[in-house]
């Protein structure tokens, strides 16, 4: 068998299904052999090319010369040919390579493939071997069938057996790592035909924003690559720095706007080293980049202003006993406040003139943050002023709020009068004033002070002025003549306070004295932050000092009369506020605990003034009467309802028909028990005995206890008439006569009417005594420090409010007792449900309804 054209072929259907096959196996083939001819030149010309790019990449470019740049490019691409000149030689796969390829991947003997393509030699007619034909192709096409050509295998370890490809891939990628954005720039930079360095056209730039740390924001990295396009828009906070870095002085950077030179900016010093320069952001601006004079980047920036930090106040300042002036104010900001204060100053008049000098400045107490990251929000700061020499002073108020920007932004103006430490002693509270004086305007109130002095020292004995105080106010009268500038008048002014410190603690009781220390020793440890521990045991310090205190009242009470229950009242409110005061500063809310200290304190004043007005022997009389007019009023109600039951009864006995039966009088009860009539004439006289009482101490009359009075002596004829009218005018068959009408009914009406104008003399009475029936100072009017803002305050330290009372408002009106409790009790539930009303208040109003 060979190659050669037969001159006779044997054909079949499977032969011809073989070749098919065998036709197909030897595409494949070929493109294999193809593929293992083509490889090896384009895998070292990759190699080649990486080894160009991690030239490039590594900055090969950027420091080679012209000349250089060119002798490297024409070695790269002598490299890139001699590797891909095999290709050039590339010739198609023979029809023996592919079969031989076919039957190398066959893995069988005898060449399956090849053999499939021979042809019989010598055919002729014989039937034997046209049927061995037949059947050797038949098994030849079977072996075909299975062959499985091999993938492509260019043999690259063969020719490469020491993986420099490999080599060149891996410097490839280290190198593009290294150059990061600027790997197009540095490969282009090979073929910058310029003269010179390549170093400007591919050095490293970096443009970026960097906004104020305050604001919290990250940097703004500005895209400075050529394929950036068109002018980009940018916002960027007030005062933020705009940093341009290049590593070439090729790079130019030109603003506009509002965008400052800032100094401090790095110039090159050396090959390598780079140039930066820096701008603050002042306003909207623009930013333009070039090289060589052709500009690649532009930027246009928007600044966001800000702003001013505002500080308002939230509530009315408040002045406490203690000296001290709580605020509540409200924070804002767009990026947080780094600190508040308060500003005081001397109102300027008519503008005429500026506010006279002083010799110390005013105060001006730092406020407290809110508790947020920001510093936003509302606060509130209790600052003690009560030893400040501007204590008691006329001032305007200004709050002051710094931004973490640093800008500032105040409040609006509030004129105010600073609180102070209320002084009882007049000598001590006149010392204190002449102090403010010559501190607020030296320069006029020197003189005044030594006048002052002068007569304060004008005959000790007939004053009985104290040894201790004449030689006091001696030494300010000498000090203050032999004073030489503001140190002399300053040394003055302190030992006026000492002096008057001094008169009036001198004069307080030890129990006094132990409270105010407990008390300035708790505030402290709030203000410095105390551990739990010790203001727990400060707390309970508190608590003793006003246990002591509370019995050092009671036993200096001077009206024996007065109201028993005053006083288990105050001391339950005590108990109430040390408990809540301990919970919260326990619980970590120093503000509001030292909040509740001037409560406190606040409260322990009042009850100290309320003692002292109650050492006025009028005063004494006046609670007196007080008391008096309040019995009245029970023992007139009484009466009448002892006058309506019985009234009823004798109505129920007519109505039943019980005839003979004997009249019910006036007397009822047992024997010798006064009668109604006795009764209401007695009331009466009590009634025209306590107005006699109270003109004697300087009231005015009340037209509802005269009006009182008439009703009294008419429910009084009434009651007497009747009387008479049982005891002599009978039935026909002994039994009252008229059982519609009766003296004790007529009685009834009478008597409501004279309690509903004992309430309204009551009512008038109550605002004579507090100075507000006729607008002038009266008995109790409530006692107000000055500088206190508000209205004035019952010895706990509650508001009072205008005509409030005992007796207030239509609660009273009814004639029915059941009714007015019902109505009062109504009342008491819907201020208990309303959540706007003060803690102290609700507390009030529960143990009020718990004793229901």
């Amino acid at each position: 068998m060979g190659s050669d054209e037969p001159k006779d072929e044997v054909h079949d259907d499977a032969s011809e299904n073989a070749g098919a096959a065998l036709e197909a196996l030897a595409r494949r083939a070929e493109a294999a052999l193809v593929f293992e001819r083509i490889w090896p030149p384009l895998a070292w010309a990759g190699a080649v090319l990486a080894l160009f790019l991690a030239a490039s990449w590594l900055g090969l470019w950027l420091s080679a010369p012209h000349a250089g740049r060119i002798a490297g490019l024409a070695l790269f691409a002598a490299l890139l040919l001699a590797a891909l000149a095999p290709l050039a030689r590339l010739k198609r796969p023979t029809r023996q390579e592919t079969l031989a390829r076919l039957d190398r991947d066959a893995l069988r003997p005898h060449r399956p493939a090849a053999s499939l393509a021979d042809r019989l030699a010598m055919a002729g007619d014989d039937p034997t071997t046209g049927a061995l034909w037949r059947l050797h192709r038949r098994r030849l096409a079977g072996q075909v069938a299975r062959i499985a050509p091999a993938f492509p295998s260019p043999r690259m370890a063969l020719r490469d057996p020491s993986a420099l490809r490999f080599a060149a891939l891996l410097l490839a990628l280290g190198a593009a790592i290294v150059a990061g954005p600027e790997r197009y720039a540095r490969v282009a930079a090979a073929f910058d035909s310029r003269g010179g360095s390549a170093a400007a056209a591919a050095a490293r730039l970096d443009a970026w924003i960097d906004p104020p740390a305050y604001t919290g924001k990250p940097p703004i990295l500005l895209d400075v690559s050529p394929q950036a396009g068109a002018a980009q828009s940018l916002v960027a906070p007030e005062d933020s720095i705009l940093v341009v870095r290049a590593e070439a002085s090729a790079i130019e950077a030109r603003v506009e706007g509002a965008l400052t030179p800032l100094a401090g900016g790095k110039a090159a010093s050396g090959a390598g080293q780079p140039i930066e320069r820096r701008w603050t952001v002042r306003g909207d601006g623009a930013l333009t980049l070039s090289r060589y004079g052709s500009p690649f980047a532009a930027f246009a920036i928007a600044a966001i202003a800000a702003g001013q930090p505002t500080i308002t106040l939230v509530e009315p300042p408040r002045a406490n006993f203690s000296g001290s002036l709580t605020l509540h104010y409200a924070l804002a900001d767009r990026y947080g406040v780094a600190s508040a204060e308060a500003e005081f100053s001397k109102p300027g008049g008519d503008g005429t003139a500026a506010p006279p000098r002083a010799l110390i400045e005013a105060p001006k107490p730092a406020l407290q943050l809110p508790s947020t990251a920001s510093g936003v929000g509302e606060a509130s700061t209790t600052s003690d002023l009560s030893e400040h020499p501007w204590a008691g002073a006329e001032v305007v108020m200004t709050l002051n709020a710094t931004g973490l920007s640093g800008a500032v932004g105040s409040s609006a103006p509030i004129a105010l009068r600073l609180p102070e430490r209320d002084f009882h002693n007049p000598l001590a509270r006149a010392l204190v004033e002449q102090r403010r004086d010559l501190i607020l305007d030296p320069d006029h109130d020197r003189p005044r002070l030594a006048a002052a002095i002068a007569a304060l020292l004008i005959a000790p004995d007939v004053f009985a002025t104290p040894a201790g105080v004449y030689l006091g106010l001696r030494a300010v009268q000498s000090r203050l003549a032999a004073a030489r500038g503001d140190a002399g008048l300053i040394a003055v002014a302190d030992l006026l306070w000492a002096m008057a410190v001094q008169i009036e603690d001198g004069d307080a009781s030890q129990a006094q004295r132990d409270l105010r220390a407990a008390e300035d020793k708790l505030r402290e440890a709030l203000q410095r932050g105390a551990s739990d521990e010790e203001i727990r045991q400060l707390t309970k310090e508190l608590r003793d000092a006003a246990e002591r205190y509370m019995r050092d009242l009671a036993s200096q009470e001077p009206n024996a009369d007065a109201d028993a229950e005053s006083t288990p009242m105050e001391e339950k409110d005590l108990e109430s506020l040390l408990d809540r005061f301990e919970d919260t500063a326990r619980n970590g809310a120093r503000e509001d605990a030292e909040a509740m200290l001037d409560r406190l304190q606040n409260m322990f004043e009042n009850m100290r003034s309320a003692r002292q007005a109650e050492a006025d022997p009028a005063m004494r009389e006046m609670r007196k009467q007080l008391s008096e007019l309040q019995k009245l009023l029970r023992d007139q109600q009484a009466l009448r309802d002892d006058t309506f039951r019985r009234d009823q009864r004798e109505r129920l006995r007519r109505g039943a028909g019980k005839d003979g039966a004997a009249p019910e009088a006036n007397e009822g009860g047992p024997p010798g028990e006064p009668t109604l009539e006795q009764r209401q004439r007695a009331l009466r006289e009590r009634l025209e005995e306590m107005q006699r009482r109270l003109k004697g101490l300087g009231l005015k009359g009340e037209k509802g206890f005269g009006e009182a009075e008439g009703d009294m002596a008419e429910a009084e004829r009434d009651l007497k008439g009747d009387g008479e009218a049982r005891q002599g005018a009978p039935g026909d068959d002994g039994a009252p006569g008229d059982a519609d009408e009766t003296g004790k009914g007529r009685a009834v009406d009478a008597q409501g009417r004279a309690l509903q104008a004992l309430r309204e003399g009551a009512q008038g009475l109550q605002q004579q005594m507090q100075g507000q029936g006729d607008g002038q100072g009266g008995y109790m009017a409530t006692r107000r420090r000055p500088g206190e803002f508000g209205q004035g305050r019952d010895p706990l330290g509650r508001e009072r409010g205008e005509g409030r009372g005992a007796m207030e408002g239509s609660l009273n009106g009814g004639a029915d007792v059941a009714e007015r409790a019902r109505r009062v009790l109504q009342e008491l539930r819907r201020r208990l449900a309303d959540p706007n009303r003060p803690g102290d208040e609700r507390d009030y109003l529960e143990r009020l309804l718990k004793r229901d």
